[in-house]
């Protein structure tokens, strides 16, 4: 059967399979990266937290303020990828269990089509029967009629 390329592509589930796993290890990269980030916000959070408040700084006002605004950039980023890597997850799995399926129904439509086979050859081997007895049958007929020749012969 001949498909057309999109339609091939859309129906080429290990191609598909890899495709999914290599957006989810990307994905998962990211989430790390972003776990990384977290950590280093919440350290310099700390340090900034810790810093001497005796005398108020307004530069530190603004520095936690970015530091607060960074960290939660960070958390909803990091909120959209976990959930982004559970959507691959299911995907994926979804994919995998569409392959096996697809292989299930690929080799029952090839039990058939052995199957089919199989009764044509029996059908083909019957007829090769059939015909070998009719040829047989016919030279019991020839040699009948040249026996019957041969006696016809005799006689006179």
């Amino acid at each position: 059967m001949r498909l057309l390329p999109s339609l091939r592509s859309e129906l080429d589930p290990e191609g598909r399979i890899s495709s999914l796993e290599g957006i989810l290890h990307s994905t998962i990269q990211q989430r790390d990266d972003l776990q990384g980030l977290r950590a280093e916000l919440d350290r310099a959070q700390q340090m900034v937290g810790g810093a001497s408040s005796s005398r108020e700084d307004p530069g530190r006002s603004v520095l936690e303020g970015q530091l607060a605004s960074a960290a939660a950039r960070a958390e909803d980023a990091l909120a959209q990828l976990q959930e982004r890597e559970q959507e691959l997850r299911t995907a994926l799995a979804r994919t995998t269990t569409l392959e096996a399926e697809m292989a299930k129904l690929r080799l029952h439509t090839e039990a058939a089509e052995v199957a089919r086979w199989r009764e044509e050859a029996g059908e083909a081997s019957q007829w090769c029967q059939e015909v070998e007895a009719a040829a047989r049958w016919q030279q019991e007929a020839e040699e009948a009629a040249r026996l019957r020749t041969e006696a016809g012969d005799l006689r006179t």
